[in-house]
């Protein structure tokens, strides 16, 4: 992975955070970003993880499986623990069973495996740094980039997360880090950078590797290493002067305990080491005799269960059911379609609990019952139905884009893609409202006096009046919030103007739809407005790309 005159400020006008960044990543190094408070090194952390894009230079060979903490993760999710790393594990590519019997394993290794079932919002600080940093390593990322990721972690679970990042290594990933506490990792890693007035240097001469503990010290410079060495004599050496002195042999250090007997039987072979060697390979089944059946089973012959580790957990029985190759080997690459899928099954369950959806549907109810009256053209109920859903589809994108934390929003844009989580966002509060649209036109058409037109056309009609006046509202909500508008007073009256002007404004596709249906509500011919349709989906399709290019870049 390479920087190349990476470049980074807040805005189109706003300071310059970081200019002229190169930097290096190759795989398996553990590079240390070092610097004071505000100096950018978050920033920094951000451009690699591709959380945000850089304003000027550019980012190549980042890998596909990315994985981000940040120094706060947020608690105010809608989730268990359990069911925010199953959504996370899947939008990594991971299949639901394997999504669960790994983040057993994590939140175990972290000590948190009872607070699987409890909810984000009643989770303590340290417990939801170990949620954060288990959803970092569910999928064995090949980029891991932590953000002060051992704050609020007690000290078995700083230990793990040390054991974590050094078996990532071994695994030829690469581990890019920022801690405070000098002593983090120290002497291990490839290279250290500093961040300082807005440029990155490397530090030449970095900490060395620091001797184990009880190792004794190395020799002093210009003391020979070993007993009975020669020592050059000369002013101030502190060697006696003379040919052939040699140095008396160090005695060796007392120690508080006696020494054992010695073993009579004679001394104890050494003891192999198990980790650094691999089991033999297991011996080859013979081969199945031709006309045997897979399937049938020899009697009183019970086949052997294997259970993955923590099969016993408070997730359940899908944890158990998960393939051991899934937890044995890296995941594959996700496709888009399953990434998109996930992320979609994702900010629907944060609607969805969040209850945000609530005031949106109320609204629109409230517009049907006190709008709609009994006996009324069919056709202009029809229009009055599919009007009416244009604010509301506006007010829905707004919540969904606007409904993560920061810091949550950050972590699914390093596993998916800042633009594709935005996506996700946006497709979701379009869908719901266009889905109960379609329930009200078949209600209205079903109930309604048609005079004459037929289901079908009223139908129809009414369909693709609400498909029109619903892209329209979620094309207003792209532009009137996140990243355009961050403000909550000001998103919320842009909201409302742009509403009105949508439904007023000459050329708006819904003022099309709902004049086309308005008009046939008059006479008994509907007039099924598909021009306003298609120009629905092209102006929803320009300003949802123009929001997904800008988020990365604007916030």
């Amino acid at each position: 992975m390479r920087l190349e005159r990476v470049g980074r400020r807040h805005g189109l006008r706003g300071r310059w955070i970081l200019r002229e960044v190169g930097l290096d990543l190759p795989a398996g190094a553990l590079v240390r970003v070092v610097g004071t408070n505000g100096t950018g090194k978050s920033t920094l952390l951000r451009l690699v993880a591709g959380v945000d894009a850089p304003t000027e230079g550019r980012v190549t060979g980042r890998p596909p499986r990315t994985a981000y903490v940040p120094e706060r993760f947020p608690v105010a999710l809608p989730f268990t623990a359990a069911d925010y790393l199953v959504h996370l594990g899947r939008v990594r590519g991971l299949g639901r069973a394997a999504a669960r019997a790994r983040a057993e394993e994590w939140l175990e290794r972290f000590g948190a495996g009872e607070h699987a079932r409890t909810a984000m919002a009643e989770l303590s600080k340290g417990t939801s740094q170990k949620v954060a940093a288990a959803q970092a390593l569910l999928a064995e990322p090949s980029l891991l980039v932590l953000d002060e990721a051992w704050t609020g972690l007690d000290t078995g679970a700083r230990a793990e997360l040390d054991a974590a990042v050094r078996g990532r290594l071994a695994a030829g990933a690469t581990v890019v880090f920022v801690d405070h506490d000098p002593r983090r990792l120290a002497g291990e890693p490839s290279a250290v950078y500093e961040v300082r007035d807005g440029r990155v240097r490397e530090r030449e001469n970095h900490e060395p590797t620091r001797p184990a503990p009880g190792a004794p010290a190395g020799p002093a410079p210009g003391v020979p290493a070993g007993p009975g060495s020669r020592v050059p004599a000369g002013p101030g050496s502190g060697a006696p002067a003379g040919p052939g002195f040699r140095v008396p042999p160090t005695p060796a250090p007392r120690s508080a305990t006696p020494p054992r007997p010695p073993n009579p039987a004679g001394p104890r072979p050494p003891r192999p080491d198990h980790r650094l060697r691999r089991p033999p390979p297991a011996p080859r089944r013979p081969p199945r005799r031709p006309g045997r059946r897979a399937g049938r089973r020899r009697p009183g012959v019970r086949r052997p269960h294997h259970r993955p580790h923590g099969g016993r957990g408070a997730l359940g029985r899908a944890a158990r059911r998960a393939p051991r190759r899934l937890l044995a080997h890296p995941s594959p690459r996700p496709r888009r379609r399953t990434r998109m899928t996930a992320l979609l099954r994702y900010q629907t369950g944060l609607l969805l609990r969040s209850q945000r959806w609530l005031a949106p549907l109320l609204l629109y109810v409230a517009v049907l019952g006190v709008g709609i009256s009994v006996g009324e053209p069919v056709l202009g109920a029809l229009g009055l139905t599919a009007g009416a859903l244009l604010p509301v589809t506006a007010w829905s994108v707004r919540i969904c884009v606007t409904q993560e934390p920061p810091a949550a929003r950050n972590v699914v844009a390093a596993a998916a893609g800042r633009g594709r989580a935005h996506l996700a966002a946006l497709v979701t509060g379009t869908v719901l409202p266009v889905l109960v649209g379609g329930v009200a036109v078949l209600a209205v058409t079903a109930t309604g006096n048609r005079r004459g037109v037929t289901a079908l056309a009223a139908a129809t009609a009414g369909l693709l009046a609400v498909l029109a006046c619903a892209l329209t509202g979620a094309a207003v909500g792209a532009l009137v919030s996140r990243p355009f508008v961050r403000a909550p007073g000001w998103s919320l009256s842009a909201l409302v103007l742009g509403s009105l002007l949508a439904l007023v404004t000459t050329g708006s596709p819904a003022k099309h739809a709902m004049t086309a249906l308005i008009t046939g509500a008059r006479t008994p011919i509907a007039d099924p407005p598909w021009f306003a349709a298609a120009g629905a989906v092209l102006l929803a399709a320009v300003c949802a790309a123009l929001a997904c290019r800008a988020t990365a870049r604007l916030e």
